[in-house]
């Protein structure tokens, strides 16, 4: 690292013997996935998020990366503004870009952690989106790798469950979670960010006894006097990762074979998987169908899925819906639709604007118009559109149901502008085929 290139903050930083060789690291296992490329930090305001910020600054010092910290102000506590007014102060004082992204969304009322979790992940995928970032950096480290571990444990959770947590999730070919700090214990990090902070927020829901995450903490010290000690059970966990790497081998081969992903949004799975491979194998592609054509971050429950595995070797099974997709089974051919529900409505206020929407396609705009314009399901109400209109190309090889949740784009005036699957264009303006833009992010 040239010594001309850190600021005197860093400098004494790297002095520190100890977080020097955290910092190294933390280096090496950061710039083999991103190298000189921009990035993004998740900061909650925590002890864990504020050593990170301070390892991606020393980075990117190095590298000259380009970087924002982005912090959630999602609106469940009274106190969330300040939190994030906080812990932009607490950035920028270290001279950290950063960036809050507020939730202006209804209250949740039950299963908070799950929906406020579903969230963060909504605003930092589309703030990633819109800027172009292609990896989100995430602070998750050991302890929360083994309490994951014991959560999915107890669920009843599979080889992939129980290591669900990994040093980089591919969600499409444009956006990258990485989780650098899996080897590092939380009391490493608080190191880091007591020699670079003077404050940090303490989220009181780490103390609800309420949350089963919590529970399993306190238990920590129980658990290692019967022998449940961290070390072995970080090792229990990287066993369980070599033989999930040498299935995934399998699940690639057959996914070749027998999935197929289409540009609209859906997918397809030859029946004949059944016949012809293990259980396991024919699991994992199934969740991959899943995942990419229903845009969810996180699986169905894996009895949940076992159950649709059993049902779909049945003669008189039909359809069914799971993990926000419709699964249908016509012969020989299983195939995967967005779910036609819970598909919102998305605004374009400006040209060029690029936008995630549905966690399935990137949208934008370049039409050479002031409008304001929303981008959402095709739907029930755009097809009726397309026949009141005359358009004779509505009933193409799409399928009907992959039909209606096809990305359309309309006016505040309620007319349908352009739909870029089907090739229509409202010939009252001058829409040309690059206008508005949809890309499935499967193929991105």
């Amino acid at each position: 690292m040239k010594r001309k290139d850190l600021t005197v903050v860093s400098l004494k930083l790297l002095e520190d013997k100890k977080i020097n060789q955290i910092y190294f690291r933390f280096r090496e296992i950061i710039s083999s996935f991103i190298g000189k490329e921009k990035f993004a930090i998740a900061v909650s305001g925590g002890s864990d998020s504020l050593a990170l910020s301070i390892l991606a600054k020393l980075y990117s010092l190095e590298n000259d990366n380009n970087f924002v910290a982005l912090i959630i102000d999602h609106k469940l506590r009274k106190d969330s503004a300040n939190e994030a007014k906080q812990t932009y102060k607490n950035l920028t004082q270290n001279k950290i870009k950063a960036k809050i992204l507020t939730y202006r969304g209804e209250k949740f009322s039950s299963n908070i952690q799950k929906k406020a979790r579903d969230l963060r992940y909504d605003l930092f995928k589309n703030y990633c989106a819109k800027n172009k970032i292609k990896f989100l950096i995430l602070a998750h480290h050991q302890d929360d790798l083994i309490e994951n571990f014991y959560i999915r444990l107890i669920r009843g959770s599979g080889i992939k469950g129980l290591t669900s947590l990994q040093n980089i999730f591919e969600y499409n070919k444009n956006f990258y979670l990485l989780r650098p700090l899996l080897n590092f214990t939380k009391e490493t990090l608080l190191y880091v960010t007591k020699k670079s902070y003077s404050s940090w927020i303490e989220d009181p829901s780490n103390k609800n006894d309420k949350f089963l995450r919590v529970r399993i903490r306190k238990m920590q010290s129980k658990l290692q006097k019967e022998g449940f000690d961290p070390k072995r059970i970080i090792k229990t966990i990287d066993n369980l990762n070599t033989a999930k790497d040498s299935l995934e081998f399998y699940v690639f081969k057959s996914e070749k074979k027998y999935l197929k992903f289409y540009k609209e949004g859906y997918a397809t799975l030859k029946f004949s998987i059944f016949n012809n491979e293990a259980q396991e194998v024919i699991f994992r592609v199934i969740i991959k169908a899943i995942h990419f054509v229903s845009g969810e971050y996180y699986p169905p429950r894996s009895d949940s899925l076992k159950n649709l595995m059993k049902n779909l070797s049945k003669k008189t099974f039909k359809s069914s819906t799971l993990g926000g997709c419709l699964v249908e089974k016509d012969k020989s051919i299983i195939s995967f639709y967005r779910e036609d529900r819970n598909i919102i409505s998305e605004t374009l206020n400006k040209t060029k604007q690029r936008k995630n929407w549905d966690d399935r396609f990137l949208v934008y705009n370049n039409f050479n118009n002031k409008e304001q314009f929303v981008v959402k399901k095709l739907g029930d109400q755009g097809i009726e559109y397309l026949r009141k209109n005359k358009f004779n190309d509505y009933e193409n090889k799409i399928p009907p149901h992959a039909k209606k949740t096809l990305p359309s784009f309309w006016n505040n005036k309620g007319e349908l502008l352009f739909v870029p699957f089907l090739n229509f264009k409202n010939r009252k303006y001058n829409i040309k085929n690059d206008s508005f833009v949809a890309s499935y992010l499967r193929f991105i």
